[in-house]
């Protein structure tokens, strides 16, 4: 009987839609970037740029000028200054030190501190001392008078305390390095976690680790925060709460960069409680692209540790070595402690498995500190000993221990291959394995201390500047700031009278010349006079300053005084009804 066969060619019906859905994989590597990009985007948009030594460019009541009793005392700057950390004292004609509360920013005037005049008032001279913190926390400093109706003697200057309290000093240093340090073991055991030991992330003692570190960051960056404020500006740790110096700390640079790690670690904490809560990753892809975003975020996070100290001027480059300096030094030394916990525990495969990611880990790391290096090495070549020198010669010693310890371990594997029949023995009766603890454990403990001891000799050091140095001439935005200048000028309007403060910053700018920093502030005239000037001498012909209007009736210019001795800085106002005057300021350059 035959029975036949039909064959029907049943094809699938197109439905004119697409399958759209990100693969799994593709979810992963898009979760994960989308971390590291709210980890930078946070960061860039949180911190504030650099804005330099700030200069004194105006005072009211200016420099020797009489005046009726003024309500304030007002210090404006070229930049913006957090009031809080300034530190204004006035003595009054009969010598008296009249003003003891910290100055404030006027509303809407944040490049202003001001001060009030006491209730009391004498007729005569007041002399005012200020200071404020440079970049590197010096103290820039400056002092003038004013008279009351009428000029007497005057009775002093103030003395202002420019010397750290022993107990604030030791405080924030200690809550530095704690910051630092918590960073680094954040940043290597998160890392070791995701790219080398994935398991770890389901045990107690690990997930202790990260939670500590992450608890030790916040932490020591609250208390950073709280100290720097008396720190920089030379005040006792009592002072620690004063609301004013509270508020000033928060518009320091400093300040800034401390903020952008607290609002830094919220992207970093919900990445951090997936990674832990996630299965842990089998394929060493998916390994690779959570080291590699650990990278990332700790990378934005090691950021902040040159954002948040102290410096005169902070390049991209410099930026970039100093956080592969901090990643690259986490990674392999926090690894050593986990590798020694990781040994400890009942994974009998874990040192031909584990041992072997993490050496090839160290094994790049330590190259990038070699480029770390390089670059101190770079810095280093005037032969003076810096903090340049010391941190090359924790470098160098870093390095030769992580190569040392990475050369032990790849020995003692070749030594002693797996062995399947080890399973059914007692593992902490085997001596090798007991040596590899050991050696885990040694070559953490030598690390940690290098690293301390890098690390203090860096913190401690002299400020690097010119001024510490003592290199002449020294610069004058880190030194004693002189007052400014005050020229009157008629406004051709009745009571119209004006004046303009005029502030010179000389430098040596080569045998027999000086570079001359201008600014001039133009007070009580139209809003719109333009201001002309040039450098004069008898014999020679005029040397064109030109400026340039850097706010509202404030401008900025510089020139080159081709030679020594008495020389004229001629201002031409120009009102806008086209009337001009010209002042005068005489400059004996030496």
């Amino acid at each position: 009987m035959t029975i036949p066969l039909t064959i029907v060619d049943e094809r699938p019906q197109r439905t004119g839609r697409r399958d759209r859905r990100i693969p799994a994989q593709g979810r992963k590597v898009l979760g994960l970037l989308l971390v590291v990009l709210g980890c930078w985007a946070t960061l860039l948009i949180s911190t504030p740029a650099p804005t330099g030594d700030p200069v004194l460019r105006t005072i009211s009541p200016g420099n020797s000028e009489t005046v009726k009793s003024p309500d304030r005392v007002e210090l404006t700057f070229d930049r913006p200054v957090p009031a809080g950390l300034a530190t204004v004292r006035i003595i009054n004609p009969p010598g008296e030190q009249v003003v003891f509360e910290r100055p404030v920013n006027p509303p809407g005037r944040p490049d202003t501190i001001s001060v009030p005049m006491p209730k009391t008032r004498f007729g005569g001279t007041y002399t005012v001392a200020w200071t404020l913190p440079s970049q590197h926390l010096e103290p820039l400093s400056g002092a003038f008078t004013f008279d009351v109706f009428q000029p007497t003697s005057s009775a002093g200057v103030p003395e202002i305390e420019i010397r750290h309290d022993p107990a604030i000093a030791a405080f924030h240093t200690t809550a530095r390095f704690a910051a630092v340090a918590s960073m680094a073991v954040l940043i290597g055991a998160v890392f070791f976690v995701a790219a080398i030991w994935p398991a770890g992330a389901l045990l107690r003692i690990v997930r202790r680790v990260v939670t500590g570190a992450w608890i030790g960051v916040v932490v020591s960056t609250l208390a950073v925060l709280l100290s720097f404020g008396p720190y920089a500006a030379w005040v006792p740790l009592g002072d620690a709460f004063d609301p004013q110096l509270l508020w000033g700390t928060l518009r320091s640079e400093t300040g800034a960069g401390l903020l952008s790690r607290l609002l830094l670690l919220v992207p970093i904490t919900l990445g951090l409680v997936e990674l832990m809560a996630a299965p842990p990753a089998e394929r060493q892809g998916e390994r690779a692209l959570r080291g590699g975003a650990v990278v990332g975020c700790g990378a934005a996070l090691a950021a902040t540790w040159s954002l948040a100290r102290p410096h005169a001027e902070l390049t991209p480059l410099s930026l970039a070595v100093d956080v592969v300096l901090l990643v690259s030094a986490a990674v392999p030394v926090t690894g050593l402690g986990m590798l020694w916990l990781l040994l400890r525990g009942k994974d009998r495969s874990a040192r031909h498995t584990y041992v072997p990611r993490w050496y090839r880990s160290t094994g790049a790391c330590a190259g990038l500190l070699a480029l770390v290096a390089l670059y101190h090495l770079w810095h280093s070549t005037d032969g003076s000993v810096t903090s340049h020198s010391w941190l090359l010669v924790g470098l160098l010693a870093l390095i030769g221990l992580l190569a040392g310890t990475t050369t032990v371990l790849r020995l003692r594997l070749h030594r002693h291959p797996a062995d399947p029949a080890e399973s059914k023995a007692d593992r902490r009766k085997i001596p090798h394995l007991e040596q590899y603890r050991n050696l885990a454990a040694g070559g953490a403990g030598l690390a940690a201390l290098l690293l301390i001891a890098t690390a203090l000799l860096v913190a401690t050091r002299p400020p690097h500047t010119a001024h510490a140095q003592r290199i002449e001439p020294t610069p004058s935005s880190v030194r004693q700031q002189l007052p400014p200048f005050r020229l009157p000028f008629d406004t051709g309007k009745p009571g119209g009278n004006g004046a303009v403060d005029l502030v010179l910053l000389p430098r040596a700018d080569g045998p027999g010349r000086v570079h001359l920093d201008t600014r001039v502030s133009v007070r009580g005239g139209p809003g719109d006079m333009a201001v002309t000037a040039e450098l004069r001498r008898p014999g020679r012909a005029p040397i064109p300053v030109r400026l340039t209007a850097a706010g509202p009736g404030y401008s900025r210019g510089a020139a080159t005084v081709p030679g020594h001795g008495d020389w004229e800085l001629a201002l031409t106002l120009r009102a806008p009804d086209g009337s001009r005057q010209t002042v005068t300021q005489p400059l004996d350059v030496r």
